[in-house]
């Protein structure tokens, strides 16, 4: 299971860092290997509307590992009838992000599942981001770096950039930390895009994120701990509720910060609730609650 690094260990990393920044992994992008298609006929937009219904109704039940993983299923077989479809490329995304951060990541026994599912959502949020804008794709397929294509994009694209994001971090991070800072500046400008454009995404998710980005980076990479708290407590402020952002910051800031009472408060403040206190996120807020009694129970390594 990945756990928070012991903050020696943190600092032997960054004092690292500069030397080894360049010899991240790289990986191929969906947008090297899509291909168009035609128009559907109408037994395939049967099909896809039949695997669309199952997806969501699985979905429903994602707390249940099994149903996580048929949401996923069902939404890559429907996305691979139509590839044009971006609403459904996005939800993708956010289903494998869900299905790993919450179910595989807890498998100790498979962690390259973990991290190569994480690399699957990231592709599918590319796929969405070329479903929804030609000019993008076009500007991608040309070798244009991400951020340099983000004009071609608009308020609707958050949800595939965002998940994108999240699953890209989260496999760099896996991968290495040279990798994590060899993407930094796509993220960066990735998420200040969303962060400009829908702010309150995913229960202020931009900010969420820019809480964890200024606290991961070391401060030649623009690692700045009084950024990182003032993103969190935005994200928190705006949706008490959603405990993600707390374990996030126990496990990102605090931790780096060495404030072992922010650091109990935080994860207290999760394990003490009721996790249906946003029905719709009921699982989200199970799963952060496995996670901060890990955390919890491990907090003498870290402090």
């Amino acid at each position: 299971m990945m756990r928070s690094l012991k903050f020696g260990h943190w600092v032997a990393l960054l004092s690292m860092a500069a030397v080894v920044a360049s010899c991240g992994s790289t990986r191929e992008t969906a947008w090297e290997t899509t291909e168009s298609v035609g128009a559907l006929d109408e037994a395939s937009k049967a099909k896809v509307a039949e695997l669309l219904n199952q997806a969501n109704a699985a979905w429903d039940g994602r707390a249940d590992m099994n149903q996580a993983k048929a949401a996923v299923d069902a939404l890559k077989a429907a996305t691979a009838i139509d590839p044009s479809n971006a609403d459904a490329l996005s939800n993708l995304s956010h289903a494998i992000y869900f299905y790993a951060d919450c179910h595989l990541r807890f498998d100790e026994d498979n962690p390259d599942l973990y991290k190569n599912t994480h690399e699957e959502g990231t592709k599918a949020a590319e796929k969405a981001l070329s479903a929804l804008s030609p000019d993008f794709a076009a500007k991608m397929a040309a070798g244009s770096r991400i951020e340099d294509a983000l004009d071609t994009l608009d308020r609707s694209a958050v949800p595939a950039l965002y998940w994108r994001s999240s699953n890209l971090g989260r496999w760099a991070k896996l991968d290495s930390f040279a990798t994590l800072l060899s993407y930094k500046d796509e993220i960066r400008a990735v998420m200040e895009f969303c962060l400009a454009e829908d702010p309150t995404y995913w229960y202020q998710a931009p900010d969420r994120y820019f809480g964890v980005f200024y606290a991961v980076a070391p401060g030649f990479a623009g690692g700045d701990m009084k950024k990182s708290a003032a993103h969190f407590n935005v994200s928190m402020e705006a949706h008490p509720d959603y405990w993600g952002t707390r374990v996030l910051m126990a496990e990102e800031w605090a931790i780096k910060e060495d404030n072992r009472a922010l650091y109990e408060e935080l994860l207290e403040y999760v394990l003490a609730g009721d996790p249906n206190v946003i029905p719709y996120i009921k699982p989200e807020n199970q799963c952060e609650q496995r996670k901060a009694q890990i955390l919890k129970d491990d907090i003498d390594e870290y402090f």
